[in-house]
């Protein structure tokens, strides 16, 4: 940890500091995440650090003469470590000992930032390294300014690549291994490789699995274009995909009806550390749902079909439950954005079991309602099973 608040003393003295996050905590009780950079208040220049904890943010502005105080206090119990200077984007990685691995790449921004202290959002992807990944989508133009008719679909893959950044404690070091199913024309494929390789200095693999061939001939050659070696798109039907690899993530965004439960199956039984899922369209639970208490209710065709989709969610997240993952039932985008925008983030236990009180729960509210869903049956679980 010397030789790092060794290189954090040397920015601030020769004003190449940039930025700073930490991420990874060891301890679950610990910061989820900290971040740090320059703010000018009242003249005087501080460095702000942002300390994430249970959803919210707590903000300390810190005197240049008592960052090291600060640091060493708060910030030593992360494994991974990015810090952003005008002469070099640094890794670290740290080891239990306290050994710090650091790995120094090309600058990604190459003039301070603004240090005026304003509430103006910052997005994970308002990096100068992004620029060419943006306008080869499509959301930015030739100025470097972003589409204002693409600017709701920047913020949707920001939001993406936060819910992602939740995430990264969870998977390897390197490399991490990556299936994205359904991925259609790739916005949020493209972004998440970005985020991991470019902007993390990570190593992932990503495929991309889509039925469309015209869509994944487009998506090869992007990936071509951008240069980005290891991501590559398959034409394939979900039920049908299989690796020999271990996949450490699972994405399924907007897979329609019971693809979704094909992708979490998948996921599920190569025991992938991250599930993330969006689910789109509800058929199956809409076509047998019954109840005679929600009756006055279910038959109201539009109200059935919300209904159908929120149960449907619900007990995917109970079976995720019951086979040893941590469920978030998170928002994925505002709503005015599109009304798929729940997203199921599945992170699986270090010590995980078949939870049968769980599953008898996801019975019971079955039973009640009539439904018998593909989830349970491709996992080959029954109501007697004895797992």
């Amino acid at each position: 940890m010397n030789n790092f608040i060794s290189l954090i003393n040397d920015a601030l003295s020769d004003q190449t500091f940039i930025g700073c996050t930490w991420s990874n905590p060891r301890k679950s009780d610990n910061y989820k995440k900290i971040t740090a950079a320059y703010v000018s208040i009242n003249t005087t220049l501080t460095i702000q650090f942002t300390l994430f904890k249970d959803n919210k943010a707590f903000h300390e502005n810190i005197s240049l003469e008592k960052v090291n105080n600060f640091i060493t206090e708060y910030c030593t119990g992360f494994k991974q470590i990015q810090c952003f200077t005008t002469q070099h984007d640094y890794h670290i990685l740290v080891s239990k000992k306290g050994e710090t691995h650091i790995k120094a790449k090309p600058p990604t921004q190459t003039t301070p930032v603004s240090t005026s202290h304003n509430r103006q959002k910052k997005y994970i992807l308002d990096t100068p390294s992004s620029e060419s990944f943006l306008k080869a989508l499509g959301l930015m133009d030739v100025n470097g300014q972003i589409k204002p008719s693409k600017y709701d679909k920047y913020k949707q893959i920001n939001r993406y690549l936060e819910i992602v950044s939740d995430t990264l404690e969870a998977l390897p070091i390197d490399p991490i291994r990556i299936v994205d199913f359904g991925c259609g024309k790739s916005y949020l494929t493209f972004a998440l490789y970005h985020y991991l390789n470019t902007i993390l200095g990570r190593t992932a693999e990503v495929v991309g699995l889509d039925l469309k061939e015209d869509v994944i001939a487009f998506c090869n050659h992007l990936a071509q274009e951008l240069k980005y070696t290891s991501l590559n798109f398959q034409v394939g039907d979900i039920g049908h995909y299989t690796t020999d690899q271990k996949i450490d993530m699972v994405v399924s965004l907007h897979a329609c009806n019971t693809a979704t439960d094909s992708a979490l199956e998948k996921a599920i039984k190569w025991q992938s550390k991250v599930i993330l899922a969006v689910p789109c369209c509800h058929h199956e639970a809409y076509t047998q749902i019954q109840n005679d208490v929600l009756e006055p209710i279910l038959k109201h065709g539009i109200l059935k079909e919300r209904i159908a989709a929120l149960i449907t969610d619900g007990v995917r997240a109970n079976l995720l439950e019951s086979m040893g993952y941590k469920v978030g039932v998170i928002e994925f985008i505002d709503m005015e954005h599109t009304p798929k925008n729940i997203l199921l983030r599945a992170i699986l236990k270090s010590t995980t079991h078949f939870d049968k009180a769980s599953y008898e729960k996801y019975n019971t509210l079955c039973d009640s309602l009539h439904l018998d869903l593909s989830l349970a049956k491709l996992l080959n679980l029954s109501p007697a099973t004895d797992k």
